[in-house]
């Protein structure tokens, strides 16, 4: 004779039989109540929980994150600036180690904070890294100002091509890529 499971109902509905369970926290869940996620099926409360080891970033990391983003950044923007065209071939490889790297200085802690530290970092350290040195160099020159004053770094990543902005969105979405993806 064959073993029947014993009946189980839903924790929040109890006039409801189940044989369905969280898998998280095992409690019993009907249809009604539970939560699809990537790795089975919650109750409410362990599938809408946000956070995770993960995805939680102490200050200390994501400022570390941010030094990382800020300094490839300078280097990307620069790069962009010396190496003209070819920087389009380069820019994959270079922005997922940029990527690679904020993940290391950040504890590999991943999440959409993450994204947005590294796309920014990188984003203003490659346009702020260029206005900040063109503004020393024109105070050092003297006399020598371009049209656009120290803005003028910024307009040479759209003008006369729009090769070396197109270089930088590459990096910034391949670092973007690296953090998102494991």
């Amino acid at each position: 004779m064959a073993q029947s499971e014993p009946i189980t109902t839903c924790a929040r509905h109890p006039k409801v039989e189940t044989n369905l369970r969280c898998a998280s926290c095992g409690t019993p869940i009907c249809p009604k109540c539970l939560v699809q996620t990537p790795v089975g099926m919650k109750c409410r409360e362990c599938g809408t929980q946000r956070g995770g080891v993960l995805f939680t970033l102490s200050p200390g990391q994501a400022a570390s994150a941010l030094a990382v983003g800020l300094l490839f950044g300078v280097v990307a923007g620069w790069g962009v600036a010396f190496l003209g065209f070819f920087m389009i071939f380069l820019a994959v490889a270079y922005g997922t180690f940029a990527g690679e790297m904020i993940l290391r200085a950040s504890g590999r802690k991943r999440g959409v904070k993450m994204e947005v530290i590294a796309g920014a970092a990188l984003a203003v350290g490659a346009i702020g890294g260029r206005v900040v040195v063109a503004a020393l160099l024109m105070k050092a020159s003297g006399g020598l100002h371009p049209q656009f004053g120290v803005l003028n770094v910024v307009v040479d990543l759209v003008l006369p091509s729009p090769i070396p902005l197109i270089s930088l969105i590459i990096t910034i979405a391949s670092a973007v890529g690296r953090i998102r993806y494991i």
